[in-house]
């Protein structure tokens, strides 16, 4: 007897076609080609942090919006380590004239794999996007941030960072809210200056 009636009525219901879509949209996204978004030797995605409206609990009260990330990139290590990165705010969040510290050095980017077993792996955020994928992230004094990496279609790299905090006493400082801050980085020669388009971070130890 022919099961081919069964298995089409079967592929026919919401949940079966829901299913089949969020699958179809994860093999789509694992077949796709990033290897453009790596990261060249001296090189990395660079740009300041966004508008005031995105950058709560990120920046020191009284103080410029110029908190700078570099990000590189290894496509090939989604599954893991797909990146590190760095700021360039000694005396940032996490530094002091007499005590400079930047909120990020070198921090791996680390993968989550649990998430690629769920349907949040196929959340797309709209048209642009080539690949959105979450990681986690290590501050210096800021404690561990979640992070979503976008890899966008015009090669540019949108981050977001998520900051969880208790909720803040009335006149709780930067360093004390929770937070959340957006990023647009472009590739850009890491330790040229930022006049001859650079990133202007210092060169690697």
């Amino acid at each position: 007897m022919s099961h081919a009636p069964f298995i089409r009525s079967r592929l026919g219901s919401p949940r079966a076609l829901g299913a089949w879509v969020v699958l179809s949209a994860a093999l789509a996204s694992s077949c796709r080609d990033l290897d453009g978004f790596d990261s060249k030797p001296g090189q990395a995605y660079c740009g300041s942090i966004g508008l005031s409206a995105f950058h709560d609990g990120f920046v020191k009260e009284n103080s410029p919006s110029t908190l700078q990330l570099a990000l590189t990139l290894d496509t090939g290590k989604l599954g893991s380590f797909p990146g590190q990165l760095s700021s360039n705010d000694p005396q940032g969040m996490c530094g002091t004239p007499d005590a400079p510290q930047v909120l990020f050095l070198n921090a791996p980017v680390r993968a989550i794999p649990e998430v690629d077993n769920d349907t949040l792996s196929a959340l797309t955020f709209g048209e642009g996007h080539e690949q959105d994928f979450f990681a986690w992230v290590d501050s210096t004094c800021q404690g561990t941030m979640l992070a979503v990496v976008s890899l966008m279609k015009n090669n540019q790299v949108e981050l977001r960072l998520f900051k969880p905090a208790a909720m803040p006493v009335p006149g709780a400082t930067a360093a004390q809210r929770p937070g959340f801050a957006l990023f647009h980085l472009y590739p850009k020669p890491l330790s040229l200056p930022e006049n001859e388009g650079g990133c202007g971070f210092p060169s690697p130890s």
